[in-house]
């Protein structure tokens, strides 16, 4: 069911900040302003991960985003005692606003995350874990998150010495030490900044490991691969551009962040055989439907094949069909095996 929440988003932040804080009034002090702050942005992302909940019908992706929050409040020591009370008012703001049809809807999502978070449940296993990683991985990730960049290059070239491709390495080196160094963030064991370093210099490496790619020959075949509209995240992205070069296609890598309307005139003059879409947050869900609807109702049957991929895609196949894509994959190795058979 999609329901839209939007024009309830302010008023909801607003409600449920000011009913946490007249119930907690310790939390002024010990907090202050940053406190409100810090406050307000966790109820957008709560919005933010319900919508795309209810985008999916599937309370999996808020329950698993709930867990995870409670995990990030845990390590820097802020009561996550207040989570469950912040979704509770935030539910009843919600059910006394809506009609009885959606709020029904809103009250299943939000009850089965505060069971989960009274169970102590552990996160939901993603899709990115579907190969093993190599041998080099942690090394990889030391090396990412201390700022040795000669290190990671040196390991990333081993790698394809010893017979691994482009895309082997990537997905199976590199990939698994990002979410790695994302969970080692999580923990509050390092910093953003600490986080930033690491997918620069995985971003530099990957660049530099391009040239010792092998390719395959010219299929004659385009894809067109972007981040959908406020997605800065565009490192497994590049990864499957240039798992598409390798594999004999040409690739137009639009990276991070592109407006719908120049997306669709990027796809209108360059009639790719095949768009990709990067989704990393359950907000981005919405944005990437409404990206196809209008790609496909203006394009007719110019339009390209449209396959969606990216964190926000890794709950399982229920999230990606739910946006009425004509494809999925994982990682650049998961894309390679499905175009190999086109």
């Amino acid at each position: 069911m999609n329901i839209d929440l939007a024009p309830w988003r302010e008023m909801a932040v607003s409600a449920v900040e000011q009913s946490l804080y007249a119930h907690h009034p310790g939390l002024a002090e010990r907090f202050g302003g940053r406190g409100r702050k810090a406050c307000r942005e966790d109820i957008q992302h709560h919005l933010d991960y319900l919508s795309g909940a209810l985008l999916a019908d599937s309370s999996a992706v808020f329950v698993d985003y709930a867990i995870w929050l409670k995990s990030v409040l845990d390590n820097r020591s802020v009561p996550s005692s207040h989570l469950v009370e912040s979704l509770t008012l935030l539910d009843e703001f919600l059910c006394a606003h809506l009609p009885a049809a959606e709020s029904a809807q809103v009250s299943a999502v939000i009850s089965a995350a505060n069971a989960a978070l009274a169970r102590n449940d552990l996160p939901i296993p993603y899709l990115h874990a579907r190969v093993a990683e190599l041998p080099d991985a942690p090394h990889y990730r030391e090396a990412a998150v201390s700022g040795n960049q000669s290190r990671a290059l040196g390991l990333i070239s081993h790698s394809m010495q010893e017979g691994n491709t482009l895309s082997e390495a990537s997905v199976r080196m590199v990939q698994p030490a990002m979410y790695a160094i994302g969970r080692l963030w999580q923990e509050n064991r390092i910093t953003v900044a600490q986080e930033h370093l690491a997918t620069a210099i995985s971003q530099s490496v990957l660049a530099r490991a391009y040239l010792q790619a092998d390719f395959a020959a010219p299929t004659g075949q385009k894809a067109l691969l972007a981040c959908v509209a406020a997605n800065q995240h565009n490192l497994g992205l590049r990864m499957l551009a240039d798992a598409f070069e390798t594999a004999g296609w040409d690739s137009l890598y639009l990276g991070a962040d592109v407006p719908t309307a120049d997306l669709l005139r990027q796809v209108d003059a360059s009639s790719p055989d095949l768009l990709v879409l990067s989704l990393s947050l359950p907000g981005h869900l919405a944005v990437a439907r409404g990206a196809m609807e209008q790609l496909r109702a203006e394009l007719g049957s110019r339009c390209p094949q449209i396959w969606v991929g990216g964190l926000a895609t890794l709950m399982g196949n229920q999230v990606w069909r739910s946006l009425k894509a004509d494809g999925w994959a994982a990682d650049a190795l998961h894309a390679l095996e499905q175009v190999a058979t086109r």
